[in-house]
C-alpha cells in the first residue's frame, strides 16, 4: 500500500513500454520507407556501372543480374521483410505484455508464477535479438543507409535492458 495518498500521486512513465512504442513506429517508418531503398538509384548505379565496364564480354549478362535482383527487391524481398519484421514485433509486445501482466501472488504458486513471467520476459528479450539480426540483415542486403543500422542496434539494446531491468 502506498504512503501518498491517490490524489496527489504522479502517473509514472512506463519506460520500457513507451521505449517500445517509439521503436516500434520507428522501424515501421523505416518499412513504410521500404528500408531506405531506391530501386531508381539502383537502375542508375547499373548503367554507370554498364558504362564503365562496357570493354568486358560479360558486361550484359551482369547488368541483367542486377536488374533482376533490382527487381526482385521491389517485387517480393521488400514485402516479406517487411511481414517478417512486423511479426517479430507484435510478438515482443505480446511477449512483454503477458510477462507484465503475471502477478506472483503470496500462495506458494508464487515461484511458479515467477517462472513464467520470466519465461515470457525472456522470450520477449530473445526476440529483440531477432529484431536486431533481421532489421540488420534486410539493411545488408539492400546497400542502404548503414548508419540506420547501428540507430536501430543502440535503440533495441536499450530496449533489451529496459526488459532486463523489470
Amino acid at each position: 500500500m502506498s504512503n501518498v495518498p491517490k490524489s496527489k500521486r504522479v502517473e509514472t512513465d512506463f519506460t520500457a513500454q513507451t521505449h517500445f512504442k517509439s521503436l516500434r513506429k520507428s522501424i515501421t517508418a523505416l518499412l513504410l520507407n521500404d528500408f531506405g531503398y531506391r530501386p531508381d538509384k539502383m537502375e542508375d548505379k547499373i548503367k554507370s556501372y554498364h558504362e564503365a565496364h562496357k570493354d568486358n564480354p560479360n558486361i550484359d549478362a551482369i547488368c541483367e543480374r542486377l536488374e533482376k535482383k533490382n527487381t526482385s527487391f521491389v517485387e517480393w524481398f521488400i514485402d516479406e521483410e517487411a511481414k517478417t519484421i512486423l511479426d517479430i514485433m507484435r510478438e515482443i509486445e505480446r511477449e512483454f505484455t503477458l510477462g507484465n501482466s503475471i502477478y506472483p501472488s503470496e500462495t506458494p504458486a508464487k515461484i511458479v508464477e515467477f517462472l513464467i513471467r520470466r519465461w515470457h520476459m525472456d522470450k520477449a528479450i530473445g526476440l529483440c535479438y531477432t529484431l536486431k539480426n533481421e532489421v540488420n540483415y534486410v539493411i545488408s542486403i539492400l546497400m542502404t543507409d548503414k548508419n540506420k543500422s547501428e540507430m536501430f542496434d543502440k535503440d533495441i539494446d536499450l530496449q533489451i535492458k529496459l526488459y532486463r531491468g523489470i
